[in-house]
């Protein structure tokens, strides 16, 4: 059972001004805290940094272990990170932008802003791979589909050999990554390979918001890292944020790791650039911090403002928070416009309340948001491979916080 936090009000007689104040007890958090240093030691993680926030303040924030073993370099709050697919979410404000300002539509023809999507056909079996017999498609692809993974197509994650043979035609390997120039290069790779099903039939996790990405660039006439900074990151005053780290911010980025035969956790010998990256993805592709990146959930819990600036209206946040796919995923989440969202607690182990939404990225980044108890979890890692055990850790000692 989700245990309710108990609200203290501080009351200033005179304007009547009520002021909620966390009473989430961080003493609480002392095995969450052993747990991470534990995985350090054990050469689980190189290092981990965690950030909460309630009701209206930073309640807890740490950061243990290293930025890089190879060079014995302390992991410092507020370091900065490649984080993979929480890039999506942000793209997906992006597009909702263009359709609040009336540029797009949810249930436009997708192929009206990005032709090849119409030569696109959908494969029998995907266990014949990505060259086996195909169907004919029986409705375009929408905006909307595109924004909830819904449109049929793939991000080659998946052990079926229909995913493997995409991710080595898109990416080669994690640590032997496709180059490309310009993300249309990526984007046509992806062309090349059938739908895994019919548009609106299934959810099936994509590389959709990187189309999505062409299509916002197409629209507004700029480079798709020139709009994020103009109308997201510069807003919200997220200087940390971007396809490409600064020189003078560059000594903070943490170091991606991995375990080799022998258990030892080292430095990955292909690490991601922190600079001259040309590809502005809307899958993956942005650096950030733990600081910079709370800015933008701040933003998504404000309903789409922070510090006066607004990003969204509360209409659009309050649809792109909602469950919008029914029970494709399960009967107790689904996915709204860029995010995870768990909508019926009562057939999940979760602790959370109804409404919270989150995502991650590939290399162990995290971040949830329960607007009912006004939270923000997030924590930060670079490892490879990925898994749940720290998105459970956190969820599990901060709501167990709670009094």
């Amino acid at each position: 059972m989700i245990k309710y936090i108990k609200i203290t009000l501080l009351c200033f007689a005179f304007n009547s001004i009520c002021i909620a104040q966390s009473s989430l007890d961080v003493s609480k958090l002392k095995d969450l805290e052993i747990y991470l240093n534990e995985e350090i030691r054990n050469n689980k993680a190189a290092g981990i940094e965690a950030l909460i926030y309630h009701k209206g303040e930073i309640v807890w924030h740490e950061a243990y272990g290293y930025s890089s073993l190879q060079d014995n370099l302390p992991l410092e709050k507020n370091s900065i990170y490649y984080i993979q697919s929480m890039t999506k979410p942000i793209m997906s404000v992006a597009i909702m932008q263009l359709i609040e300002k009336g540029k797009l539509r949810l249930d436009d023809n997708a192929s009206k802003y990005y032709p090849p999507l119409k030569k696109l056909e959908v494969i029998e079996d995907i266990n014949t791979g990505i060259y086996g017999p195909t169907v004919d498609v029986k409705y375009p692809i929408t905006i909307r589909q595109l924004l909830t993974h819904t449109a049929g197509l793939s991000h080659g994650l998946e052990e079926n050999i229909f995913d493997q043979q995409l991710f080595k035609l898109m990416y080669n390997d994690l640590f032997d990554p496709a180059e490309y120039d310009i993300l249309e290069e990526r984007v046509e790779k992806l062309m090349q390979v059938p739908l895994i099903g019919q548009p609106g039939e299934q959810w099936y996790y994509s590389a959709a918001p990187d189309i999505l990405a062409l299509i916002l660039q197409k629209i507004t006439g700029q480079s798709i890292n020139e709009y994020l900074r103009e109308n997201i990151f510069d807003p919200l005053l997220m200087f940390d944020t971007g396809y490409n780290v600064k020189k003078n911010q560059q000594q903070r980025i943490m170091q991606v790791h991995f375990n080799i035969e022998d258990g030892s956790m080292v430095n990955s010998h292909v690490q991601v650039p922190p600079s001259g990256n040309t590809v502005y993805g809307g899958t993956h592709g942005l650096f950030s911090s733990t600081e910079d990146f709370l800015k933008f959930c701040k933003m998504i819990l404000n309903k789409g403002t922070l510090n006066s600036q607004r990003i969204l209206s509360k209409n659009t946040v309050e649809m792109m928070t909602k469950n919008q796919i029914g029970k494709l995923i399960g009967p107790s989440r689904g996915f709204g416009f860029g995010f995870g969202v768990l909508y019926d607690t009562t057939k999940d182990v979760s602790p959370a309340n109804n409404g919270q939404i989150y995502w991650g990225g590939y290399f162990k980044t995290h971040f949830f948001i329960d607007p009912k108890e006004e939270l923000i979890g997030i924590i930060m890692t670079q490892k490879v491979p990925s898994n749940e055990d720290y998105i459970i850790a956190i969820t599990q000692a901060v709501y167990g916080a709670m009094d």
